[in-house]
């Protein structure tokens, strides 16, 4: 979660996405201005969806991993 770290007036929360051996692999964002959302909203209201979005990715990337092999990406 982030109040206004990132640019002043925007609130930003966030999951982690993970691969099959459980390892964060990418991570799901909203971000909204503070007029549109009350801090506890973004709190209580925003997770659940981020979650639950979450788990039909990992799902999906837990599918294709039994067909191919991708190994990870090194950042330079």
């Amino acid at each position: 979660m982030a109040d206004g770290e990132l640019e002043s007036g925007l609130r930003s929360i966030a999951v982690q996405v993970r691969d099959r051996a459980g390892r964060p692999v990418a991570a799901l964002n909203v971000a909204a201005h503070v007029a549109r959302r009350t801090l506890a909203e973004n709190v209580t209201d925003v997770p659940p969806a981020l979650h639950t979005t979450a788990t039909q990715v990992q799902d999906d990337l837990h599918i294709a991993s039994g067909f191919a092999h991708v190994p990870l990406s090194r950042a330079a």
